[in-house]
Parts: C-alpha cells; sequence; structure tokens
C-alpha cells in the first residue's frame, strides 16, 4: 500500500470483531530518532474492560506506530477532522521515548489495541 497519510484523517483499520465502527485518527507525523516515520494516531470506538473501575475504555487518546505497521493496518480513507488534543499522552511518551524506555507499535493497529486489552486485563 503507497500510504499517504496526513494529520487530521479518519481512517478505518483492520479492527477487531466487535469493533468495526473502530476509527484511527492521524494526530502527528514526525520522524524518529532513527530516521523512520512515527505516526501517532488515537483509536476509538473500542471496547476494552477495565476490571479495575468496572468502565469499558472506549478510546486510546495516543498510540506511536511505524508507517510500515500503520499501511499494514489502514484500509479506508473516511474524513478529515479536527485533531483532538493529545499533547499530555504524546508529551508523556516523547519524555520516556528520548530516554529509550519508550518505543512504536510495530504491529497492527488490531494487535496493539488487542495488547492493550490483554495489559488492562492481566
Amino acid at each position: 500500500m503507497d500510504l499517504k497519510v496526513k494529520e487530521g484523517q479518519v481512517w478505518k483499520y483492520d479492527n477487531r470483531e466487535g469493533e468495526e465502527d473502530s476509527r484511527a485518527i492521524i494526530l502527528k507525523i514526525e520522524e524518529s530518532k532513527d530516521d523512520s516515520m512515527v505516526v501517532h494516531v488515537q483509536i476509538s470506538g473500542i471496547k476494552i474492560n477495565n476490571p479495575n473501575s468496572g468502565e469499558v475504555i472506549e478510546e486510546i487518546t495516543h498510540m506511536p506506530f511505524s508507517i510500515e505497521a500503520l499501511g499494514a493496518s489502514l484500509n479506508e480513507l473516511m474524513e478529515e477532522s479536527e485533531i483532538p488534543d493529545f499533547e499530555e499522552g504524546y508529551d508523556s511518551w516523547k519524555r520516556e521515548y528520548d530516554n529509550g524506555k519508550a518505543g512504536v507499535f510495530t504491529i497492527s493497529i488490531g494487535e496493539a489495541v488487542k495488547y492493550m486489552d490483554d495489559a488492562v486485563n492481566s
């Protein structure tokens, strides 16, 4: 896939069963330390049960992906929208990333959402 993404785009992606209305919003695109591209996204329309609070998590406000992982995930551009507030999650990630303690997802968005689900429910 010749992926041409830009900030503010809303995409359908290869989601998990039961989350067909889930979308990925492109928040920020930047070059990483190793000169590859990192695409920051917000995922909405998911369903992760949080056993600690009893609530259902319906969105992840910030997830960083390699451009390759994103290209393997996105399948239909839906629209362009305003970019939601994501600075708090991004700033936290960026501090850890700059200190070598955080990275980017190199798996599909659906796999990353499952990873987050497993982390919350383990």
